[in-house]
C-alpha cells in the first residue's frame, strides 16, 4: 500500500517518441529506468487529443461525453465574452476520492486550459494552476509534500516544456545531432507555431522535410530535458524518505503530430500520433519490467490509483492491473462544430467521423450524445485500419469486401458503447462558463488565440 500517489502528466508527449517504448533516440532515460522498475502500459490510450477533455477524464475516469468538459474556446457573437464548458458531473473526481479518505491532496501545473474555471480543482486542497515551468512547479510540489509527510498525499503534476515552442538547453538538442542556435524554430514564440499550425492545416503553406527534421529535434530535445527533471524530482523524494513507500505515475495527456496525416501539433484529428501515450508506474509491490501490451485507456486509470493507494473497492474491470483486462478503448473530439470518436480493440482500429447536412457540423446548443443518433439527421464516415500490419494509420481498409465484418462488428460495439455511455452523461451545454482575461491572455501566450 502506498503513502502517496504522484501523477506526472507531460503535455504532448507521444509513446513512440519515448525511448522504453522503441525510440532511435535515448529521450528519456528516467522512464525507461522506471520501466525497468515497474509497469509499462505499451498501448496506453488518452481519451481526446488535447489537454482539458483528457486531462478531465484523468481525474475523474469518465469519458468526455460523461463528464461534459468537452469543447474549445468560443467567442460569442456581437459579445467580448470568451467562454469554455467545464466539469459538470457530480461523480465525485479522483481528488475528491481521497480526500474523502483522509489525504491531503494537491496539484500543480502551469497550463491555461486546467485553471480554477474548469471544476478540476474539486477535491485538492492546493491547486496551483499558474505553478510555471517545471523548476519551481516541482519545487511547489515538494515543499507542499514536505510539510506533512505523515499524512497521506494525493499529487497531480502536469509539466509543459514538451508543448510548442519546443525550448530544449542546447546540451540536449546536440545529444540528437542538432545546432539549437542555427535551428529555424530556436526563435518561435507559442502564438508563431499557432499560426503554422493553422496556415498548415489549410493547406496555405507548406513545411519542408528539413524543417520538419528541426521542429522534431527541438521536439525530442525538450522531452529529454523534462525527462532530467524527473529524475532529479525522484532523487529528491528518495532524499526525504518518500520513494519507496510512493506510487510514481508518468503518462501524457495527448501526443503530437508532425504530418503524418496532415498536421502538427494536436487536437486536430484521433490518430496513434495524438492519442497512443505512454504510461509507467513504479510503486510498492510492482512486478519489476512488466510490460502490458493490451490496449488500454486513461479513463481506468483513476480507480487503479485508488486500488493501489488501498481506497475504496474500484470496480476490478476498471483495474489496469486486473489480468486480462478487456474493455472498450474510446477516444473522442468535439471540437468547433465537428465530433468524432475511435475504437481500438486488439490491433484494430475503428474512426467514426459524424457528418451533418449541409456541412455545418454539429448544430448549435447541442450536446453529442445518444440523442444525436435518434434525433438529428447526420451522417457516418468510417476508417479501419490494421495497426499490426500499419502502425501509421496510412492504409484505410474500410471499402475492402474482406474486412466488412470487421468494420460491422467494431462499429456495432462503438455504437453500443456510446448508448451506454449517453445514458449516465451530462449535457455539455451545461458546464459553459466565462474566463476572463488573465486567461485569454495566457492561452493567447500558448498559441492557442490570436
Amino acid at each position: 500500500m502506498s503513502r502517496s500517489v504522484i501523477l506526472v502528466v507531460i503535455d504532448c508527449l507521444r509513446a513512440d517518441h519515448v525511448s522504453a517504448m522503441g525510440y532511435h533516440r535515448a529521450t528519456t532515460p528516467a522512464l525507461d529506468r522506471m520501466a525497468e522498475e515497474g509497469v509499462l502500459w505499451e498501448q496506453a490510450h488518452s481519451t481526446s487529443s488535447w489537454t482539458k477533455p483528457s486531462v478531465t477524464s484523468l481525474l475523474t475516469g469518465q469519458y468526455p461525453s460523461q463528464h461534459g468538459s468537452f469543447e474549445g474556446i468560443k467567442r460569442s457573437k456581437g459579445r467580448l465574452t470568451v467562454t469554455t464548458d467545464r466539469l459538470t458531473s457530480d461523480e465525485p473526481t479522483l481528488a475528491e476520492r481521497f480526500a474523502a479518505a483522509g489525504w491531503r491532496c494537491g496539484a500543480f501545473m502551469n497550463n491555461a486550459q486546467l485553471g480554477q474555471f474548469s471544476g478540476l480543482n474539486r477535491g485538492f486542497d492546493c491547486y496551483v494552476s499558474d505553478a510555471g515551468k517545471a523548476d519551481p512547479l516541482i519545487a511547489r510540489f515538494l515543499k507542499w509534500l514536505q510539510a506533512d509527510l505523515e499524512r497521506p498525499a494525493f499529487a497531480y503534476l502536469h509539466l509543459l516544456e514538451a508543448h510548442w515552442p519546443y525550448k530544449p538547453r542546447r546540451r540536449h538538442v546536440e545529444m540528437f545531432g542538432g545546432d539549437r542556435d542555427r535551428n529555424f524554430f530556436r526563435d518561435f514564440s507559442a502564438r508563431d507555431f499557432g499560426r503554422l499550425r493553422r496556415a498548415v492545416s489549410h493547406g496555405e503553406t507548406m513545411l519542408p522535410p528539413q524543417r520538419l527534421h528541426e521542429m522534431i529535434q527541438m521536439y525530442d530535445g525538450a522531452i529529454r530535458r523534462l525527462d532530467g527533471k524527473i529524475a532529479a524530482m525522484r532523487r529528491t523524494l528518495d532524499e526525504l524518505g518518500a520513494l519507496d513507500d510512493a506510487a510514481l505515475f508518468v503518462t501524457a495527456d495527448h501526443g503530437e503530430e508532425f504530418l503524418e496525416h496532415g498536421g502538427i501539433g494536436h487536437g486536430q484529428g484521433l490518430y496513434e500520433e495524438l492519442t497512443h501515450v505512454p504510461l509507467v508506474g513504479v510503486f510498492p509491490g510492482a512486478s519489476r519490467g512488466m510490460r502490458i501490451s493490451a490496449p488500454v485507456s486513461h479513463v481506468d486509470l483513476a480507480d487503479t490509483l485508488l486500488h493501489i493507494a488501498g481506497i475504496s473497492a474500484p470496480v476490478r474491470d476498471r483495474d489496469l492491473l486486473t489480468p486480462g483486462l478487456n474493455r472498450p478503448v474510446v477516444s473522442e473530439l468535439r471540437i468547433r462544430r465537428r465530433y468524432m470518436q475511435t475504437l481500438r480493440r486488439g490491433d484494430w482500429k475503428l474512426h467514426r467521423r459524424y457528418l451533418f447536412p449541409g456541412g455545418n457540423g454539429i448544430p448549435d446548443g447541442y450536446s453529442p450524445l445518444g440523442g444525436l443518433l435518434e434525433s438529428t439527421p447526420h451522417a457516418t464516415r468510417h476508417e479501419l485500419y490494421d495497426l499490426a500490419n500499419d502502425p501509421g494509420e496510412q492504409h484505410d481498409l474500410s471499402a475492402l469486401p474482406e474486412h466488412q465484418a470487421t468494420l460491422e462488428g467494431m462499429g456495432s460495439q462503438l455504437t453500443a458503447w456510446w448508448k451506454e455511455t449517453s445514458e449516465r452523461a451530462t449535457a455539455c451545454s451545461a458546464g459553459e462558463v466565462e474566463i476572463d482575461d488573465s486567461v485569454v491572455r495566457h492561452l493567447r501566450a500558448l498559441g492557442y488565440m490570436d
